[in-house]
C-alpha cells in the first residue's frame, strides 16, 4: 500500500473540506406550522413554530420557498404536505448564502420523529 506524503494529505483533506456542501446549509428544526403555494407562480413556502433562520439576509424571513424550477420541489411539497398533515416534526435546510424572491432558500426537508 502506498501512502501520500503528510503535505499530500493535507491538500486533499482541505480540498474535501472546501468542496463540502454541507458548509453552504443550515438547518431548522421544528414543526410545519403553515404551507404557502401560489402566488400565481410554482412556488411554496413553509413556516415552522420557532423563529426563522435566514442565514443569507433575506428581505423577507417568513417562511422557507422554493419554486417548481429547482431540483427537488417535488420532493420538499410532498415532504412537508406529508409532515403538515401528520403533524410530524422537520428539519428544514436552507441555503446559506441565497434567497428565493425575497425569502431564505429551501432545499430540503428531513422528515423527523
Amino acid at each position: 500500500m502506498r501512502y501520500l506524503p503528510l503535505a499530500g494529505a493535507a491538500a486533499l483533506l482541505g480540498a474535501a473540506v472546501i468542496a463540502c456542501p454541507c458548509q453552504a446549509q443550515t438547518h431548522a428544526v421544528g414543526a410545519i406550522t403553515m404551507v404557502r403555494t401560489g402566488w400565481n407562480a410554482e412556488v411554496f413556502a413553509v413556516v415552522l413554530n420557532v423563529p426563522v433562520q435566514n442565514p443569507a439576509g433575506c428581505a423577507t424571513p417568513d417562511g422557507y420557498l422554493t419554486e417548481g424550477s429547482l431540483p427537488g420541489y417535488r420532493t420538499y411539497l410532498a415532504s412537508a404536505l406529508t409532515a403538515y398533515a401528520n403533524k410530524s416534526p422537520v428539519q428544514v435546510v436552507v441555503d446559506n448564502r441565497a434567497c428565493l424572491i425575497g425569502r431564505p432558500k429551501l432545499i430540503g426537508i428531513n422528515l423527523t420523529r
